[in-house]
């Protein structure tokens, strides 16, 4: 017999049988069922639509899903099948997921990626890459998933700039390393937590624990912006004076200037300005600035159209750099190349 129950935002089907104390977040029971279509139709309301069958035909499931929301953007959940499964998504749409096997394992390929994972490997497939799973007999999960927008709009504030591609995680997470250790000791508190205060979801709590899940998951686990948000971190410890002075150079690029021009600019003297650039960054500020200008030099390089006719020259001359010798040394100790060798892989002839 089924009965309708409403459980945090949502209205789900669940048996009438309540869900063994011992399973995570038992007070938050969706549904508990043997039939492959009902428990397709029942985790996709709260996940996505997807594909569900069972590895080997005419097998019974024991699946069960438990589902509660922390606040807006976090939920966390135990999904179990029962027998090996084959689990195809597609694309997730609009979350992540951060699938924890407590149990058994699973064969999971994402996009490019692929992992096995186990309870010393998570999974943290990502929505713009596509998704298909395969998971092995007796092996329930605790997933958390997390907005695609909440996560975004994080990471763009911590990094200070909008995002230019989808944020992509390394689809496996090793369980054991000790710097996830406070993040998944937190998950599994607030598992606890939740099942012995059905009111804790949505208050201003659960707002913080929230906050704190979404900006771990940033700085813990690698992704295709990590360098980004590692130099964002390192950019605020500097001093206003080093901050200003690389903005400064960023925006002047194509500028002919020199140290009087920055200290100019800055309103410091060449000593005070020297002293804290290479106290902070190892580097003096116009070996910074070289530094740029050669990293502007090789993405032209790189990115020139192999049909249109170019010499080195005429780019290294854009960016400042007037001595073809020093220029050409310059660049191959920062980029172990030499330019005309960055030209030969953007599949550019090179003219004389």
């Amino acid at each position: 017999m089924v009965k309708t129950m409403a459980i945090g935002y949502i209205d789900l089907t669940m048996s009438a049988l309540p869900a063994p104390a011992s399973l995570p977040l038992s007070r938050y029971q969706i549904f508990h069922s043997r039939d492959v279509d009902e428990a397709r139709e029942c985790v996709a309301r709260i996940f996505c639509p997807h594909g569900l069958s069972t590895s080997r035909p005419g097998t019974t499931l024991d699946a069960r899903h438990h589902s509660a929301r922390l606040h807006r953007d976090v939920s966390l959940n135990y999904v179990q099948y029962g027998p090996e499964v084959d689990i195809d998504p597609g694309y997730l749409g609009d979350f992540y997921l951060l699938q924890i096997p407590l149990r058994g394992g699973a064969s999971v390929r994402c996009g490019s990626q692929r992992v096995m994972a186990s309870v010393r490997m998570a999974s943290l497939p990502s929505p713009t890459e596509r998704l298909s799973m395969c998971w092995a007999e007796d092996s329930p999960h605790l997933i958390v998933r997390f907005s695609q927008a909440a996560l975004q709009r994080q990471l763009e504030q911590l990094i200070q700039a909008p995002l230019h591609q989808p944020l992509v995680f390394d689809l496996g997470l090793p369980l054991d390393a000790p710097a996830l250790a406070p993040m998944l000791n937190f998950v599994k508190y607030l598992c606890a937590t939740l099942d012995q205060d059905h009111a804790f979801g949505g208050t201003p709590l659960a707002a913080q624990a929230e906050g704190y899940l979404l900006s771990s998951l940033l700085t813990l686990a690698p992704h295709n912006h990590t360098q980004a948000l590692q130099a964002g971190a390192r950019r605020s410890l500097l001093p206003r004076s080093v901050r200003r002075a690389q903005d400064f150079l960023h925006d002047h690029v194509h500028a002919p200037l020199s140290l009087a021009d920055l200290c100019q600019h800055l309103g410091v003297s060449a000593r005070a300005l020297q002293l804290a650039f290479k106290q902070h960054t190892g580097q003096s500020p116009m070996d910074y600035w070289r530094a740029i200008r050669l990293d502007h030099v090789r993405e032209g390089l790189l990115h020139v159209n192999p049909r249109a006719p170019v010499t080195v020259s005429q780019v290294a001359t854009e960016y400042g750099f007037l001595h073809p010798g020093h220029f050409a040394a310059q660049y191959q100790e920062r980029f172990g190349e030499l330019p005309t060798q960055t030209l030969k892989m953007a599949g550019v002839v090179l003219r004389v």
